[in-house]
Formats: C-alpha cells, structure tokens, sequence
C-alpha cells in the first residue's frame, strides 16, 4: 500500500502573513522547476497531514486520494520517505518577502542539487545582525566558489531565472552574473568573487565558508557570513568606485559605521582579506587609534576600470586586465555579444525591445554617441 510525505524546495506557513490574506495557509516550492503552490482550505489541510506523515492510502478516502496524487505529480509529496527535500515542519517568513525568502531555499537547494557551494550575503541578514536598518532587499546576493557562477547559472535556468551574461562573463573583471525573472519580482546576483579583496577568489571564498553561521530561509537551512565578515563584505559594498568617482563620504561613513558596529575584529579581516585599500576611510574612522599599515595595501585590480568615467574607456581598461590570451574573445564578444547577451542585458532592460536585430542597433548606436562623446572631450 502507497504512503506518501510532503516535500519541497521551500514551504512557508504564510496564514498570518499579507500574502495569505487569512485565507491560504502555506507557500510551497516544489521540488522541480516549476511557480510555487499555494494552498488553503481541503488542500492545506491534506499536505500538513503529510507533513506529519507519513500519510498511507488506506487512510484517505477516494477524494483525497485524488488530491495526494496531484500533489506528487505537483512535486510537493513524495513515496520517498528519505527524500532530502522531506519536510517536517514549516514555519512562518522571517522575511517581509516570503517570495524572496523562498528564492533563498529554492537557490540553496539548486546549489546542492549542482555540487556548488554557496553563502547567502547582504540582504535581510545585516539587518538581523544588526549591521542596517533596512530588512528588505530587491534582490538576492550569493556568493560561490570560484568558477562555478556559469554552472549554477546555468542549473537556475531552468526555474525562469535568465543570466546576464556579457562579454567578460568567466574571467577576472566580472565580480558577479545577474540572473533575472521578473514574474518571481527579484532578481539574483551570483558572485564569484568579491570586489575590493585582493586575497585570492578561491581563499577568500574559503575563508567566508570557515566564518559562516547557518540560518534557515524557508525550512532550508543556510550559510551567512558571520557578523564581523559580513560587515567587511557590506562596507566594501558602500566604498567600491563607481562611474569614474571614488566613494563618496556618505558612503565612507556609512561604511565606516557598520564596522564598528561590528568591532575591531574586523580591521584583523580587512587585512587578512587584502581589503585594507578599500576599506582605509572607513577603517580610520571606525578604529581611528588602531593601527594598521597601509603603505604595504594592494590595489585592487577592478579598481582601475571602475575608476573610468566613459563606458569606452571601462572597456579598455578592463581588456588590458584580462590576460593578453582572453582579450581577444572578450573583445568579439564586446563588439558581437550573443543573442542570449543582448536579450538579458541593459539595452534590452532599459527599451523593452525583444528582436536581437533591433537590439544589436541600439547597442551600437549607443556605443557611437558614447564614443563621439570621448572624442569632443580630447579635443577640448
């Protein structure tokens, strides 16, 4: 005789939440691609008996045996009472969004499914650190080990989230792929490596792993940076260059109070971490009487084509960063991106436009303008 448990790749009891409105009870992703469930009333009801299952056939009568099969071909109930997507209890979003919550657990869970190591960074958890006010965030940050973003990319394809991909996508000069869906309403940034640290990507992704701390997002549970690297990540955040501009001092301030919110702990991690350049305003701000050497600082390398004030110069500046055997693939791919490129990329964002042909003009028209403007400016 059949018997079945509830699973999922996130559930939230949403019942007391805006999004339930008092009449549906749980949010549910289930554990293939697909939009998640909502359930209230007979439906509920069956899939908490499965959640304190197992719940056998025998037990249920011919109409709630139909409605059990349907959760299994739905993704959300299992014959596998050892599935590693069993669920046993759920509780309600710590998240103001459970949407976004749920988009933690279904990442984590895709990450697993890969073989891809992942960390939650920024968002809600500095507010539950206490390291800003601000609970909520637009968007989901991760952060995976090196050489992996195209492949977790590509794995979350199939769930509706698009990457960003661009001309520099796998090597050194992207610090992250944007991944975007906009019927789930939140993008995702997947980050390969962290701008303003210049230990290794691969050490320095070690070193946020051995710091973690778990935290649950939608019954899955997570690794965060703990409070005092997480503060380092969220101050580098505020001080990178953007534009052709430096920091500005709101921004060296606000990064220089979150670390001391933190404590000196993280002056340690600046230097460990090879972002005492950065992070120098902030630091001599936060702990103006701890002392720290910044004469043997290293740039970092971004920093040079972040400090470009023409996208045409960016460019540049970040070809001659690449190794002279990249540069050529970068630079077709600058000149000619993919039809993929174009269609998640900013010329398609900011037109709404959906032809590649239609696009490709666009880019190059905007691309002549630009440059026409770096030309007038020499000449001056």
């Amino acid at each position: 005789m059949a018997s079945w448990v509830a699973v999922s790749f996130g559930a939230l009891d949403v019942h007391d939440h805006v999004l339930g409105a008092g009449e549906y009870r749980y949010l549910v992703a289930p554990v293939r691609p697909g939009v998640p469930v909502m359930l209230s009333g007979d439906g509920a009801a069956i899939w908490e008996r499965l959640v304190r299952g197992p719940l056998r056939a025998e037990d249920l009568d011919a109409e709630e045996l139909v409605v059990v099969e349907e959760m299994e071909a739905m993704g959300i109930a299992s014959r596998d009472f050892d599935d590693e997507a069993r669920v046993r209890e759920v509780n309600a979003p710590w998240l103001s969004s459970p949407i976004h919550e749920l988009v933690y657990a279904i990442l984590g869970r895709v990450a697993d499914q890969s073989g891809v190591e992942l960390v939650f960074i920024k968002g809600p958890t500095l507010h539950a650190q206490g390291l800003r006010t601000r609970e909520h965030s637009g968007d989901v940050d991760c952060w995976v080990a090196p050489g992996s973003d195209v492949r977790f990319a590509r794995a979350m394809q199939s769930w509706g989230w698009r990457p960003a991909f661009s001309a520099f996508t796998g090597t050194g000069v992207l610090h992250s792929l944007t991944l975007r869906a906009p019927e789930w309403g939140c993008a995702v940034d997947v980050h390969g490596w962290f701008p303003g640290m210049t230990m290794s990507h691969q050490d320095a992704f070690e070193q946020v792993q051995r710091s973690s701390e778990s935290r649950m997002f939608a019954g899955y549970l997570g690794k965060t940076p703990d409070r005092a690297m997480h503060a380092v990540i969220s101050a580098l955040h505020d001080v990178r260059p953007s534009g052709g501009h430096g920091p500005s001092e709101h921004h060296i301030d606000r990064a220089a109070e979150t670390l001391s919110m933190a404590g000196e702990s993280v002056t340690d991690i600046a230097v460990q971490t090879g972002a005492e350049f950065a992070l120098r305003g902030a630091l001599s701000h936060a702990f103006p009487d701890h002392p720290i050497d910044y004469n043997r600082a290293r740039v970092p390398p971004d920093w040079s084509w972040r400090m470009q004030s023409t996208m045409p110069r960016t460019y540049l500046a970040a070809l001659r960063s690449l190794p002279f055997r990249e540069r050529g693939r970068a630079l077709f791919r600058i000149l000619w991106p993919t039809p993929e490129s174009l269609l998640a990329g900013p010329t398609a964002q900011e037109s709404g436009a959906t032809s590649v042909r239609e696009l490709r003009v666009r880019r190059a028209t905007r691309g002549f303008r630009e440059m026409m403007t770096v030309l007038r400016r020499r000449r001056r």
